[in-house]
């Protein structure tokens, strides 16, 4: 009896095995550990072919959404913007990120740590599906699989209350987001970002961001509950810290 117990939880371990190591032994991945800063626009902007207008292809109902938000920041007025109370920015503004990303790799994952926020996000590449009823977070569920040198991430589960830009741009609660990350040189990362939702997005809106390898800047300790990104000094004088631009 011991003996059919032992060989059954070996079997049971070799399937498991065979399930998700051959997966991440199967070919080698680039590496991509180490500290990355984007370079470029701070917003979401279009890399559709035909179509340089900077509007996201808005349905009717988010389109008269945008224009009134649009309108009120012409008139001065605040943008509700989360992150400025301190709430994660989450995906996919956070790719905007105006200070540094880590990355680091392990068996079955990809993890994320932008300094903004003191953020996390994990990308599972073991195999695993997402969850049939994910519980909606700032980034979501995020799996990838690997195609040849690209990791191709598929994420859901994103809250519904987000924004694509820091001009308060919506977002709604069934955001479905594919990237393609790959890097371009040793020492460039592109990423290509692509949303879709057909309540509110007439078409898939899409964009790619850039990121460069930084060898000089270490990542920093982000409080936004105390503000010491902002700091102001004994005359009243704010000074705006931003490492690695």
């Amino acid at each position: 009896m011991a003996l059919r117990r032992w060989m059954a939880a070996a079997v049971s371990a070799s399937l498991t095995f065979a399930l998700y190591a051959p997966v991440q032994a199967a070919q080698a991945t680039p590496d991509w550990t180490g500290i990355w800063t984007r370079v470029g626009s701070l917003n979401f902007d279009p890399n559709i072919p035909g179509d340089q207008s900077d509007e996201p292809p808005y349905t009717p109902p988010y389109a008269e959404r945008w224009k009134k938000i649009r309108a009120a920041e012409a008139a001065g007025q605040a943008i509700n913007d989360a992150s400025a109370q301190c709430a994660p920015p989450g995906l996919v503004r956070m790719m905007n990120m105006v200070y540094p990303m880590e990355i680091l790799q392990t068996p079955g994952q990809v993890t994320i740590i932008p300094e903004w926020l003191g953020q996390v996000r994990r990308i599972f590449t073991d195999g695993r599906p997402h969850p049939a009823d994910p519980d909606p977070s700032y980034n979501g569920h995020s799996v990838g699989r690997w195609e040849g040198d690209t990791l191709v991430v598929d994420t859901v589960g994103l809250k519904g209350n987000g924004i694509l830009n820091d001009h308060g741009a919506p977002l709604g609660g069934n955001l479905h987001v594919t990237e393609r990350w790959r890097l371009a040189d040793p020492e460039t990362l592109r990423v290509e970002i692509t949303l879709e939702d057909p309540a509110v997005f007439t078409r898939p809106y899409s964009t790619v961001k850039t990121f460069k390898r930084r060898k000089d800047v270490q990542m920093m300790e982000y409080a936004c509950e105390e503000n010491n990104r902002n700091p102001v000094d004994a005359n009243g004088v704010t000074g705006v810290i931003l490492q690695g631009n």
